[in-house]
């Protein structure tokens, strides 16, 4: 599960947000959908404006929905890539939330799944991708554990 069923996150670690923190500056560009963007923005000790990222792209239907630089708007995950390759963006971060990982997984447009598996059990929630008519078969890649508690782990998308 990514959240609680309210869309609360908090029994994610800060250690996971700094995980992200340095693979978005890494690639340069991260990509979430609406709802994380709006929800994450909410947060009172830090958002999404604090990634050191040159693009930050919001995924939404609403064609009216205002961003500040550097944030861009895409409406699909295909214009969402579009975008980033026409700033010469080689790679994204994919950040969801469940329905934008399953639209990216849905059109075959994710390489790699990284997990950061926490020290917490959660019953019911949002899961990490929403249901969706697909199956995908996955490659370990490797894992790490990045704090005493938690490991993350990276697989390979196998796109046959």
């Amino acid at each position: 599960m990514i959240a609680s069923k309210s869309g609360k996150e908090d029994f994610l670690s800060h250690t996971n947000w700094m995980s992200f923190g340095e693979f978005a500056k890494k690639h340069g560009c991260f990509i979430i959908g609406r709802k994380t963007f709006e929800s994450v923005q909410k947060w009172p000790d830090y958002n999404f404006n604090d990634i050191d990222a040159k693009l930050k792209i919001v995924i939404s239907s609403n064609k009216d929905l205002e961003l500040e630089p550097p944030y861009l708007l895409a409406n699909s995950p295909k214009d969402a890539m579009g975008k980033a390759a026409a700033m010469n963006f080689e790679s994204a971060i994919l950040t969801g939330g469940s329905t934008i990982n399953s639209a990216f997984l849905n059109e075959n447009l994710i390489d790699e799944v990284m997990i950061n598996i926490e020290p917490a059990i959660i019953g019911s929630g949002i899961p990490l991708f929403a249901e969706c008519d697909f199956e995908k078969r996955l490659s370990f890649i490797d894992s790490v554990r990045i704090a005493s508690d938690i490991l993350q782990v990276r697989y390979k998308v196998n796109k046959n």
